[in-house]
């Protein structure tokens, strides 16, 4: 009788450990199946490769010509712009990066960049244009919600890469007529304004910038 109680117990226990087990592996095969990660009451979709690829910021070393004219260039807008020496090079840098994949001169970005927002990334106009280069979320939807939504234009990198794509689309529709292109961004053509006028004379400052430097 002692035997058979003692094999009794030993059986409990070794059921009451399997169940125990089983119950601490249900959580981590869970999430391991899970595609989307849980936090708090939200649930967060992982971003997918091509989004991931899009708005991935170039690792590439900046050669010493490339370093010169970022260091020309962040040192005027620091300067004239009165915003750091971090955040006025991340603005350079990702100007280069977009203008080097749209075939596009850098100085034209950072042009427009100063006309609309001064450098205020969290820039919002009286029609809800938002962030550095101004997007109007609702006429460019597409664009974007490839980067995550409205939210996602007070991002720099994400705003210049949205807003270069852009200024790229009214170029081809114009032929290249940089005026009437400025325009359009501005949603100013067919009016009388000045828009693309200092858009212009800031280019031509920020190019003997870059030469002078």
């Amino acid at each position: 009788m002692e035997f058979t109680e003692c094999l009794k117990d030993r059986l409990t226990l070794t059921l009451k450990s399997g169940l125990l087990c089983a119950v601490m592996l249900i959580p981590a095969t869970a999430l391991a199946q899970s595609p989307e990660i849980v936090r708090g009451d939200e649930l967060t979709p992982i971003a997918t490769a091509v989004e991931a690829e899009d708005t991935a910021t170039d690792s590439t070393p900046a050669t010493p010509a490339e370093e010169r004219k970022i260091n020309c260039l962040s040192g005027h807008i620091q300067r004239k712009y009165q915003i750091s020496e971090t955040k006025a090079r991340h603005i350079v840098q990702e100007a280069i990066r977009n203008a080097e994949r749209h075939q596009l001169d850098p100085e034209l970005i950072l042009a427009l960049i100063a006309v609309e927002s001064t450098f205020k990334e969290r820039a919002v106009s009286r029609v809800g244009a938002r962030g550095l280069m101004q997007v109007m979320p609702r006429p460019h939807a597409d664009k974007v919600r490839e980067i995550g939504g409205s939210h996602q234009l007070f991002d720099p990198t994400k705003n210049i890469h949205i807003g270069s794509r852009i200024l790229v689309k009214y170029l081809n529709n114009h032929s290249g007529n940089l005026r009437r292109a400025l325009l359009s961004y501005n949603g100013s053509l067919g009016t009388r304004s000045s828009f693309p006028d200092r858009v212009m004379r800031i280019y031509r400052d920020l190019q003997r910038v870059t030469i002078e430097g």
